[in-house]
C-alpha cells in the first residue's frame, strides 16, 4: 500500500508539471520526502526546513494562501517543505523559495520569498532527532498578509 499523497501545483521552471505524488523518503520519520512529477522523468527531494534552522519565517500574501493552495483562516494542514539539491558528500537548500502544501486538499505552490535573507543554495546537516516542529504560530504580517513562524 503506497502512502503517496497526490499533489497539484508549480515548481517555478517546470510549470508543464502540474500533478505531482509526494512520497516519503528515508522513512516515514524522516524530514525527507521525494515529490515526483507525473507528466515527465522530474523528481525533487525536499526536506522540512525546520529540521535545519532553529527558526524559519516568513510573510505569505493570504492571496495566495487562498488561492493557489486553498488555505483559508486555520493554517493547520499547511506543510513548508523546500527543495534539496544533491552535490557529491553536500546537501544544498533552498530556503528562499519554500512550497507552501495544503496536505488535506493536495493542492501546492512554490514562491519567493521577496523581504526575507535566506539563501537559494545553503549547505545543511539535518539536526539530530529533534522534536518534531510544526507551525504553532500564524499571525497578520504586514497587510494582506500572514507570517508563518515556528
Amino acid at each position: 500500500m503506497s502512502n503517496d499523497i497526490k499533489l497539484k501545483g508549480k515548481i517555478l521552471g517546470f510549470e508543464e508539471c502540474r500533478n505531482f505524488a509526494m512520497s516519503d523518503f528515508g522513512g516515514k520519520d524522516s524530514p525527507f520526502r521525494l515529490l515526483s512529477a507525473e507528466e515527465g522523468p522530474f523528481s525533487f527531494i525536499l526536506v522540512n526546513p525546520y529540521h535545519i534552522l532553529d527558526e524559519y519565517s516568513f510573510e505569505v500574501d493570504e492571496k495566495i494562501l487562498e488561492n493557489e493552495v486553498g488555505l483559508r483562516g486555520n493554517i493547520g494542514n499547511l506543510a513548508i517543505m523546500c527543495i534539496v539539491r544533491v552535490d557529491g558528500d553536500t546537501l544544498y537548500v533552498n530556503l528562499r523559495s519554500p512550497l507552501l502544501i495544503n496536505i488535506k486538499e493536495g493542492r501546492f505552490t512554490q514562491i519567493v520569498l521577496e523581504n526575507e535573507s535566506y539563501g537559494v543554495s545553503v549547505p545543511f546537516a539535518v539536526k539530530k532527532e529533534s522534536e518534531n516542529k510544526t507551525i504553532n504560530r500564524c499571525k497578520r504580517g504586514s497587510k494582506g498578509s500572514r507570517k508563518i513562524n515556528l
